[in-house]
């Protein structure tokens, strides 16, 4: 049985949450410095390549309409694409509130970012299980779904082992053998 994708389960929200997702990931991966920073600047680090993406959606949008209508977007048009692209700073919410909460207890930046790495994944893993579902998967094919949203996750985790040898395998020593 097919679901009909609407709202939040709708095309174009799932591919800028997943794609926001894995920039992001991809972001948190690669910045090195998390030691130097406190709390607003980690914040920042989180917020920052969100708001670029948006910004990157609302001006490809706006050429893109204005190459469609052969004119310049009126006022209206261009404060429409800026309302439905805008939504999409939604995506930063869960990796500050996550930043934000663990903080509190006391865990290490770069704890907190340990988890929103992995808070990620299964993000990943969830969105694509969304996406086996809403085509009619059960069983094992939606379980393959949730799967490959999980590797994709893993393989942009896996860039930080790569790319981090000395953060990832401390002292060249890797879990202590």
């Amino acid at each position: 049985m097919r679901v009909r994708a609407r709202g939040l389960t709708s095309r174009p929200v799932v591919e800028r949450v997943v794609n926001t997702t894995i920039m992001l990931m991809s972001v948190l991966v690669l910045y090195d410095g998390w030691e130097s920073l406190k709390l607003i600047g980690v914040l920042a680090v989180i917020v920052g390549p969100v708001l670029a993406m948006v910004l990157a959606h609302v001006f490809a949008a706006s050429i893109a309409r204005q190459v469609g209508l052969e004119r310049t977007p009126t006022g209206r048009e261009r404060a429409r694409i800026v309302r439905n692209e805008s939504r999409f700073l939604l995506v930063a919410v869960p990796p500050v509130a996550i930043v934000l909460a663990l903080d509190l207890v006391g865990l290490s930046l770069g704890d907190c970012i340990q988890a929103v790495l992995w808070v990620g994944l299964i993000s990943l893993g969830f969105w694509g299980g969304v996406a086996g579902r809403s085509t009619g998967l059960t069983g094992w094919h939606l379980a393959l779904s949730v799967v490959a949203g999980l590797l994709v996750g893993g393989i942009v985790l896996g860039l930080q082992v790569l790319l981090k040898p000395g953060t990832a395998v401390p002292d060249g020593v890797l879990l202590g053998y």
